[in-house]
């Protein structure tokens, strides 16, 4: 509520303005339309086996009412299959400052704004940004999404030019923005307990040039969960402490993308009674992404991406004898194969077809079901998108 308020409070600010001087408003959006299919899964698709269900709309206004201070926020819409239900919310809401040092620039925005995990987290959402329908999951989780994307809090920023290239950094402070998509794509169900946010903590460094890509991220998040009365799970909390490495070389028409991520992932309670030690396991995931960018503005690109939920239990094995589910829960293996086709500026489409071996990170997380889920399974995406500026 507080939020819709501050909105209210900022596109009246933004009305008057305009008035006053036009030249200082951007407004942007997007709406893409996507259809999934799956084979031998119920991960996204549902019990009908497919779904439309695919749906992002957003539409951004940002505004300069002097030379170093910035309102911006985005309403966006998304519907995510399984994994997220329809709704409209803020995807940021913040207020910038904004100084120049030498050749770059150093801020200071606070509000609500994206996470700069990786190459694609602060942009995942947007079709035109990101390389594919579905980000690679091993360091893109959905099913984890609300625990890390959404920061309310503080973002000091910073953007140099050095060795003919530009130098990001940020260091962000606050908490994350959670919904129930999470409650449901960990535990199973929203109507048994919820989760909250306890504490975000991250720091990010990325490089870039005409040819070269590099990044470094580090980030710690924090969330507790609160069962309801009855239910047979516990009180307790999921922290991830993640590092994440990025990569990514162009030469003439190929381009080769690659991100790893390990890190810890400490667990209190939920399915352990409080009496229990706290669960410690270290987690990797990465992935290699080639790409060829052909003529009539069309890409083709081939993609592996590998998850470990256990660094310790590669094969699942040890899992499976501890949890009693099956050991391919504990890994996952997805071959990529995709194409985007440009149509002009505003119109893109995009096509691509995963064949996965494993399930670790297909939904529930808690209690995954043996009975919908393969240990072989594919899955093909379609997604038409259109943008508009003014």
């Amino acid at each position: 509520m507080k939020l819709i308020v501050k909105y209210i409070f900022y596109m009246s600010l933004f009305t008057f303005s305009f008035l006053l001087n036009a030249s200082e408003w951007q407004f942007n959006g997007f709406v893409g339309q996507g259809y999934i299919t799956a084979d031998d899964t119920e991960f996204i698709v549902g019990e009908d086996g497919s779904t439309f269900d695919i749906t992002e709309a957003a539409f951004a206004v940002s505004w300069k009412p002097i030379t170093n201070f910035r309102f911006a926020s985005a309403l966006s819409f998304r519907q995510w299959g399984t994994l997220a239900d329809a709704g409209v919310d803020f995807d940021y809401l913040f207020a910038e400052y904004s100084f120049q040092v030498g050749e770059g620039t150093v801020g200071l925005r606070a509000g609500r704004f994206k996470n700069e995990t990786g190459f694609y987290s602060s942009t995942r959402d947007v079709p035109f940004t990101r390389p594919s329908i579905m980000l690679p999951q091993s360091i893109y989780s959905d099913y984890f999404r609300d625990a890390q994307l959404h920061i309310e809090g503080g973002d000091l920023f910073g953007m140099h030019q050095i060795l003919n290239g530009a130098l990001d950094w940020h260091i962000s402070v606050g908490k994350v923005h959670v919904t129930e998509d999470l409650d449901r794509n960990v535990m199973g169900d929203e109507d048994i307990g919820e989760f909250d946010s306890e504490q975000y903590y991250s720091a990010d460094l990325e490089f870039q040039n005409d040819y070269l890509r590099l990044g470094a991220t580090y980030y710690d998040a924090e969330v507790s969960y609160m069962p309801v009365a009855d239910s047979y799970y516990f009180p307790g909390n999921i922290r991830l402490k993640n590092w994440v490495f990025s990569g990514q070389y162009r030469y003439m028409n190929f381009e080769l993308t690659g991100e790893y991520m390990a890190g810890d992932r400490l667990v209190n309670g939920l399915v352990f009674p409080p009496m229990a030690n706290e669960l410690i396991e270290t987690g990797v995931g990465y992935y290699l992404d080639l790409r060829a960018y052909l003529p009539h503005e069309v890409e083709i690109f081939v993609r592996f991406d590998k998850h470990i939920d256990n660094s310790d239990d590669p094969d699942g094995k040890y899992y499976e004898a501890t949890t009693g589910f099956p050991a391919y829960f504990g890994y996952t293996n997805d071959w990529t194969f995709g194409a985007r086709w440009f149509l002009n500026n505003d119109w893109l489409l995009a096509a691509e077809y995963h064949q996965v071996e494993g399930a670790s990170w297909v939904t529930p997380i808690v209690a995954p079901d043996p009975t919908t889920q393969s240990k072989y399974w594919s899955m093909f995406a379609l997604q038409l998108s259109y943008r508009f500026q003014w």
